[in-house]
């Protein structure tokens, strides 16, 4: 009888995430059709391989972006992280082995998250301050890191496995970039769904002096989220790194943007609380198929920014709507 309620209550809350993202997913169906029209490459199995490894970077920090907006913060440092994490990365890779070097790098954009974390949570800094500040930071430490150069590791020894986590595939067909965004989704909705992590960032987001006095250790319990994504916009450096051949102190540019865009689309409120994880993928999927469409029609890079920005605005609207109407 446990295992039926348990059961029960796992369905029923899978069918309310359903619920819940109704709009993004006809969103996501009618992007499909149009594009399916509108280019007959759009549906080819090659095609799809290519849109899955594309999204890989914006997929890996989004999962991060996701539990930052859950507790109403934001971040708008993981592209300039993203390039830090790169640039090291590759830069090290002539005197380490990759392993070594991906990890140093990783653990760099973690610092940087909890950098973040720590002015939010600690010196109640506004996190749009802190992230600009840091955005800023961050680019300028990957300059000056590179002296303004771009780093070509694929002329360094023993980068056989850095060259594998970037353009390799698992079982011929699967790329390495597309298998890691789907585990860091695994690991976000575990995280979400199945820990106290999860719980206390929806708690967080939804009254943060609600959950204190409750005595949630919001102060600790903020600085999470920001690690997580540091660590994230590290690991996507690295990824895009691998996939590009070469660290490139400009790598990752807009990158905070696609990662904002995606969650929102994908039903998460700016102003924290609500938001599922199924909307991570929704909304990364809708904004990877209008990017692919726009390039498979030959449609040139400007008006793909104004329709970007379009996006966003209607996202900001809708969620704007949602929460007028829940109060």
């Amino acid at each position: 009888m446990v295992g039926k309620k348990e059961g029960t209550k796992e369905l029923s809350g899978f069918s309310q995430a359903i619920k819940s993202q109704l709009i993004p997913l006809a969103v996501l169906v009618l992007i499909i059709v149009i594009s399916s029209i509108a280019s007959p490459v759009f549906l080819t199995k090659s095609n799809f391989e290519n849109l899955v490894l594309q999204m890989a970077v914006s997929m890996i920090v989004s999962c991060g972006m996701f539990t930052i907006l859950l507790t109403g913060g934001i971040d708008l440092s993981v592209g300039s992280v993203a390039a830090v994490a790169g640039v090291m990365a590759s830069t090290w890779l002539e005197s380490h082995n990759w392993v070594a070097a991906g990890f140093m790098a990783v653990l760099v954009g973690a610092l940087f998250g909890i950098l973040n974390g720590l002015l939010v949570s600690k010196l109640k800094v506004a996190p749009f301050i802190t992230t600009l500040g840091t955005m800023y930071f961050a680019r300028g430490m990957a300059y000056w890191f590179t002296s303004a150069k771009t780093i070509q590791w694929t002329g360094f020894e023993n980068v056989a496995g850095f060259k594998m986590l970037g353009g390799g595939r698992l079982f011929g067909f699967l790329p390495v970039p597309t298998l890691i965004w789907i585990l860091v989704y695994l690991l976000t909705v575990i995280l979400i769904k199945f820990s106290k992590f999860g719980r206390i960032c929806y708690a967080i987001g939804g009254n943060e002096e609600a959950a204190r006095l409750s005595g949630i250790k919001t102060e600790f319990y903020k600085i999470l989220p920001y690690a997580f994504t540091g660590l994230l916009a590290g690991l996507g450096g690295v990824v895009l790194a691998a996939r590009l051949g070469v660290g490139s102190p400009a790598s990752g540019d807009g990158l905070e943007m696609d990662c904002i865009t995606a969650v929102v689309v994908g039903g998460t409120s700016l102003s924290g609380g609500s938001g599922n994880v199924l909307g991570i993928l929704i909304g990364a999927f809708i904004l990877a198929i209008i990017t692919n469409i726009l390039n498979l029609c030959n449609v040139p890079a400007y008006p793909q920014q104004m329709l970007k920005g379009a996006i966003i605005i209607a996202a900001v609207i809708l969620s704007t709507i949602k929460e007028k109407k829940k109060h």
